[in-house]
């Protein structure tokens, strides 16, 4: 019979023995770019609503997110990280009845400052693989409106800011002088919907219309650039 305490044990100290290189007392600043993909099972698809035989849709297409990010090395094993990003989610709008379809997209201005615990575990001599937990402060700029000769659409925000929890797997490549280099993914889950999203459409007796909650989860591709830094030596005081 297989004894899985046993499996466990042997685990957390192989993972503890090869954290030896870890950033212990170090704090170093990189940079980030991280393209934005709608998956429907993370809901992050498009959401519809049917009103006097026309359906409206309004889904996240793309984006980006991108900014700055300052990582402390607590221990051999874990870091902890914030920064500031700026998000750009574009959504598509399509609105569908017996006769014609008519298609629009907009662009929602977002601004985050996220918090993270990262647990490490070193798998060669330079690469090392993460897992992070935690939350996210979002801002949003503004309400948007876009319109034509046969709707009229504005999203309105829920809340100026909100949180949200995020979560995150990488990989990551420390050379000795010249910083590391990181790709993984995150995933970003605001704790309720960003935005409003209400449309009216002119080309039906009365006028149909549809309000849809804009959810703003998203999954991104994160590229990551920390530039080099040297642990941090605790000063010694002096004997007289």
């Amino acid at each position: 019979m297989i004894n899985f305490k046993k499996i466990f044990l042997l685990s957390a100290l192989l993972c503890v023995s090869l954290a030896t290189h870890a950033q212990r007392n170090v704090t170093t600043v990189g940079l980030q770019l991280k393209p934005i993909f709608p998956l429907d099972f993370l809901g992050t698809g498009a959401t519809s609503s049917l009103d006097l035989d026309v359906k409206f849709t309004v889904g996240l297409k793309s984006g980006f997110a991108g900014g700055m990010v300052i990582r402390r090395g607590i221990s051999d094993l874990l870091s902890i990280e914030s920064g500031i990003n700026y998000v750009k989610r574009k959504y598509d709008l399509q609105i569908q009845d017996k006769d014609f379809e008519h298609n629009a997209s907009f662009r929602i201005i977002g601004y985050e400052i996220p918090l993270s615990l990262l647990v490490f575990i070193q798998l060669s001599d330079k690469l090392y693989m993460n897992a992070s937990m935690g939350g996210s402060l979002d801002m949003f700029a503004s309400a948007v409106q876009i319109y034509d000769t046969v709707f009229n659409q504005v999203s309105l925000r829920n809340r100026v800011m909100q949180g949200a929890v995020i979560a995150n797997l990488g990989w990551e490549w420390r050379t000795e002088k010249s910083g590391y280099i990181y790709i993984g993914a995150s995933y970003h889950r605001p704790f309720n919907f960003i935005y409003l999203s209400r449309t009216q459409y002119y080309a039906t007796d009365p006028d149909a219309g549809a309000s849809i909650e804009l959810l703003g989860n998203y999954l991104t591709l994160d590229l990551r650039y920390f530039f080099h830094e040297d642990p941090e030596k605790k000063k010694t005081r002096k004997k007289k």
